[in-house]
């Protein structure tokens, strides 16, 4: 129970029953995800993704060159569109934030 002092002096008790009503206590549910972290992640994530398709895409080029039989051509093509996608893709996310950035500063 929390005790307010209203200005006229009179104590008013209020009673919390409810265990998500505001009190002096940061309260997280569970399962509760900061977003700060979950975004940073996130973005790490994606960007291991990329490199990973990169990778690949190389990789079976590589092996394309030393062991052909081992390798479908079609294999090797769709590697390698899965990564200039992803890698455009990521370039232009990464155009627009800056972007935006420089919209943000110029604003005076």
């Amino acid at each position: 129970m929390n005790t307010i002092t209203n200005p006229a002096g009179n104590v008013v008790t209020m009673k919390t029953t409810n265990p998500l009503h505001y009190d002096d206590r940061v309260r997280r549910e569970p399962g509760y995800d900061d977003v700060s972290t979950s975004f940073a992640d996130s973005l790490m994530k994606a960007l291991g993704k990329v490199n990973l398709l990169q990778v690949d895409s190389e990789g079976l080029q590589q092996k394309m060159i030393y062991e052909p039989e081992s390798v479908d051509i079609h294999s090797v093509m769709i590697a390698m569109q899965k990564a200039e996608v992803a890698l455009s893709f990521t370039k232009a996310v990464r155009d627009e934030a800056l972007r935006a950035y420089r919209e943000l500063i110029n604003l005076r």
